[in-house]
C-alpha cells in the first residue's frame, strides 16, 4: 500500500473549487483569495485598523475579555466557508480553520490554561446536529495541547444575533449562560472559542460569566472578524 502511494500519491480536492490537490485543503489559486488580517489591528478586539493601538469602540465601551485574535477578515471566501461550516454540515472545515487559529494563538503567547467553546442551546444543537465552536475548540485543544472544558452552558435559547443592533445583541444574551464544571476554570486563564466576532456581545457575556465564577483572565480566538463600522 505504501509502495503504491509512492507511485500514485493519493489526492484530495480543494474545499472551494474542488480541483484535485495532493495535500492540504486548498489549491494555490483559492488560497490566494483568503483575506488574512495583516498589519494593524485593534489591541483588544483584534479588528483590522488603519492605525496602531486600540480602536475607538473598545476605548469607549471596553470588553469583558482581555483580547481577541482572528486570522481572517470576515469577508469573501472566508465568509462563505464559515456559512458552509455552520449551516451546511461541512464539519471537515473545522481542522482547516483550526490550523490558522492555532497559529494565531501561538503568536500571541497567551498564558492559557483551559479552552472553552461558546455553547449552543439544546434546541439549536438538536437542529444543527453539532456545535461549530465545540468542533473548533476540540481541534485547538489537540493542536495547542491544552485541556478543553465544556464549562459554559446556554440556558436560554436566544434569538439569532445576525439582524440585531449592538444594544439589542447585548440585551439578547444577558443571563443566557451559566457555568458548569466550575472546578475546571477557577483561577485559570481561559481561551474562549467562537466562529466570528462581530460586536463581541456574546463573547462578552460568556467572559463575564466565566470571571464571575472564578476564571482569572479570558482571551478569545475566532475564525474571523470584520472592520469596525
Amino acid at each position: 500500500m505504501i509502495f503504491l502511494d509512492l507511485l500514485f500519491p493519493p489526492k484530495t480536492t480543494c474545499i472551494i473549487c474542488k480541483t484535485a490537490i495532493k495535500t492540504g485543503y486548498l489549491c494555490d489559486k483559492c488560497k490566494s483569495t483568503l483575506k488574512f488580517i495583516e498589519g494593524n489591528r485593534c489591541s483588544i478586539c483584534g479588528k483590522p485598523t488603519d492605525y496602531e493601538g486600540t480602536c475607538p469602540d473598545c476605548l469607549e465601551h471596553g470588553h469583558e475579555f482581555k483580547q481577541n485574535i482572528s486570522p481572517f477578515e470576515y469577508d469573501g471566501v472566508v465568509k462563505d466557508l464559515i456559512g458552509r461550516f455552520k449551516y451546511f454540515k461541512e464539519r471537515e472545515l473545522a481542522p482547516f480553520f483550526a490550523d490558522y487559529m492555532a497559529d494565531a494563538v501561538k503568536k500571541m503567547n497567551w498564558p492559557i490554561d483551559v479552552i472553552v467553546p461558546v455553547p449552543l442551546h439544546k434546541i439549536r444543537l438538536d437542529e444543527r446536529g453539532y456545535n461549530q465552536s465545540e468542533l473548533l475548540a476540540r481541534e485547538l485543544s489537540y493542536r495547542l495541547n491544552i485541556f478543553m472544558s465544556k464549562a459554559l452552558r446556554r440556558v436560554r435559547n436566544t434569538t439569532t444575533q445576525t439582524a440585531l443592533h449592538k444594544e439589542e445583541r447585548i440585551e439578547n444574551v444577558k443571563g443566557a449562560f451559566k457555568v458548569t464544571y466550575k472546578d475546571t476554570i477557577v483561577g485559570k486563564n481561559a481561551l474562549l472559542v467562537d466562529d466570528v466576532l462581530t460586536t463581541g456581545a456574546t463573547l462578552d457575556e460568556c467572559a463575564k460569566v466565566l470571571k464571575e465564577n472564578g476564571a482569572k483572565d479570558v482571551y478569545v480566538v475566532t475564525i474571523a472578524t470584520g472592520k469596525n463600522m
